[in-house]
């Protein structure tokens, strides 16, 4: 059996060997704060990450603007977008519905915020609390939804639209499944849109179960751009189990109204994420309920 972990877009800067080191990294965090840390060893031994960030720069594209944050991804160079920074600490970079408690990312013990870092915390809310409503709008608006994805976020634009780019990103999946042996899926933001889409091209696949983590498989202008009807993959044997955020502007919806009113139907569990940055793999795979969804499908 394989464990597959498909990464979100975004990761040019990476390669294979860092986002596969920083994954596992996350992972052995979170199970050292658990009972199951022994399960770390046998995790390690299964991992597999398709890693498909590099195939973007041969098309000479990149993303303008950052999934996390949806600010730019560089600034330019003028004095007065540079904020006076001296003596303060950088920021550290979850059909049924199922609301899990809310809960803080894993970390250590630390002492009572001061003001300080309570109006820190109060800014990131306000901000993603306007993205989240912001993201909400643009569902309604799949048109204008689409012409975003196409100037900013264009990796994803690129997956959707350019069948030599999906397929490649494909075959990198596929040279990591096993084709009979039971695979387990966790994929991140835009990498949870290509599982379901390999998986649906797919159906002699045996996937025990998929976890999907800040999916935006909700948002209109996304499903349009999918084969149709949207339905239940046949490759999935098991649970599909969708986290997501309500601070997370790009997947703050569950997977639960048409056209996702599967049976058996999507287990949506919503979890709270780093409030800096909702969207990031570190607020979701650090998550007490992911590393259980994890753990459980590795043992059922």
């Amino acid at each position: 059996m394989n464990i597959i972990f498909i990464h979100g877009m975004n990761q040019q800067h990476e390669t294979a060997q860092s986002i596969e080191k920083r994954w596992l990294s996350l992972l052995e965090q979170a199970l050292n704060q658990t009972p199951q840390q022994v399960a770390f060893t046998y995790l390690k031994r299964h991992f597999r990450m398709p890693f498909y960030g590099d195939l973007l720069s041969r098309y000479h594209l990149s993303n303008v603007l950052s999934a996390s944050t949806l600010l730019p991804q560089t600034w330019p160079h003028l004095p007065f977008l540079h904020l006076n920074t001296y003596g303060q600490k950088k920021p550290n970079t979850a059909t049924s519905t199922i609301k899990t408690p809310l809960q803080p990312i894993i970390q250590p013990k630390q002492p009572q915020p001061n003001f300080h870092t309570k109006f820190h915390q109060f800014s990131a809310l306000r901000k993603d609390y306007a993205l989240h409503h912001f993201a909400l709008w643009m569902n309604d608006f799949p048109k204008l939804h689409t012409t975003l994805l196409h100037k900013f976020l264009v990796e994803t634009d690129l997956y959707l639209s350019n069948s030599h780019f999906m397929h490649a990103v494909h075959l990198r999946i596929h040279q990591q499944l096993h084709d009979s042996k039971p695979n387990i899926i966790v994929a991140h933001s835009l990498g949870s849109v290509i599982a379901y889409h390999y998986l649906l091209e797919h159906p002699e696949m045996n996937i025990r179960s998929l976890i999907t983590l800040g999916c935006p498989l909700a948002f209109q202008t996304i499903q349009k751009r999918l084969p149709q009807p949207i339905q239940r993959p046949t490759s999935l044997k098991g649970d599909w189990i969708n986290f997501y955020s309500h601070d997370d502007f790009l997947a703050a919806l569950a997977l639960q109204k048409s056209p996702f009113d599967f049976s058996p139907s999507i287990l949506n569990r919503e979890i709270r994420t780093s409030i800096e940055h909702p969207h990031d793999i570190a607020g979701y795979l650090q998550h007490p309920e992911v590393i259980h969804a994890i753990l459980n499908s590795l043992t059922n």
